[in-house]
């Protein structure tokens, strides 16, 4: 049986950890938990007490990356087959941990293999999840795809050892579509398996101003892309900008988006070289 590593990153978690353990232990694959917690305020760290985790609590909020990268730094060589990333309002369904492992185990060439995330009620896939799909290439058992989010992420010991950890870079979101982007580079694909399911227990609306956010962060993915050259990571920001923009003020009528992306724009572009100095690192 293959060593697993289940880590969790919670963040005043309380109204999801308890579930989202008990889903984990439930599994009819076993995993040891560890857990890093991120300056919680509410009630998370009571709840974690009732549970078998491995926890280091942190005095600030470090963000998704870095509490990850705490944990699977100590971990590398210590023997895992497999780092199952979580987030906190994740709910496992009992067998999918089971396929994701007997899924990873015949297809080698995969550096990520994900589930499919539904709603918090587990009737839909979840909003964001859907797109994922849809820039998918569908195969027989999963779909092939360059991103899909690290809520659920069966990541195998090679990757990691190949590709590292998540960069630095990104304190809170976009850490994951840069890391999948080095993977790319490395080799590895991302898979989704089908017949496949966890349990995403978030809002799925979209404002504009996440919306907004999410865009200027995909712009610093842009420039960091070990796939891309310094010129196509220019180019390709640049089209982005107009594309991106032309979408959110279809979608949320929002005139402002393209002057705050272009801004962003002109800040990475004189950071550029820096930039591909640190791109050139994670290769």
């Amino acid at each position: 049986m293959k060593k697993i590593a289940t880590i969790i990153v919670t963040y005043n978690g309380e109204k999801w950890i308890g579930r989202c353990l008990t889903s984990v232990l439930k599994s009819s694959y076993p995993s040891d938990l560890y857990v890093v917690d991120n300056a919680s305020t509410d009630a998370t760290l009571s709840i974690l007490k009732n549970y078998p985790v491995n926890l280091e609590v942190l005095d600030f909020n470090a963000g998704f990356g870095y509490s990850n990268n705490l944990i699977l730094e100590k971990l590398r060589n210590s023997g895992y087959d497999y780092f199952f990333l979580i987030n906190q309002d994740i709910y496992l369904k009992e067998d999918v941990l089971t396929k994701l492992v007997d899924f990873a185990q015949i297809h080698s060439e995969a550096g990520i293999v994900a589930p499919i995330q539904y709603d918090g009620e587990g009737q839909e896939i979840d909003a964001n999840f859907s797109q994922y799909l849809e820039l998918s290439e569908e195969k027989a058992q999963f779909y092939e795809t360059t991103f899909c989010n690290a809520a659920a992420w069966l990541l195998t010991k090679d990757c990691l050892a190949k590709v590292g950890l998540f960069n630095s870079f990104f304190p809170h979101y976009g850490e994951d579509r840069n890391y999948c982007e080095r993977a790319k580079f490395h080799g590895f694909k991302i898979l989704i398996v089908k017949e496949t399911k966890v349990l995403h227990d978030r809002v799925q609306k979209m404002t504009a101003e996440k919306a907004l956010k999410l865009a200027k962060i995909k712009l610093l993915t842009i420039f960091l892309d070990p796939n891309k050259s310094k010129s196509e990571s220019m180019t390709s920001g640049l089209i982005n900008v107009f594309g991106i923009s032309k979408y959110l003020f279809k979608k949320y009528r929002s005139t402002t988006a393209v002057f705050a992306l272009m801004k962003e724009y002109m800040v990475l572009f004189e950071k550029r070289n820096l930039l591909e100095l640190e791109k050139n690192k994670q290769k």
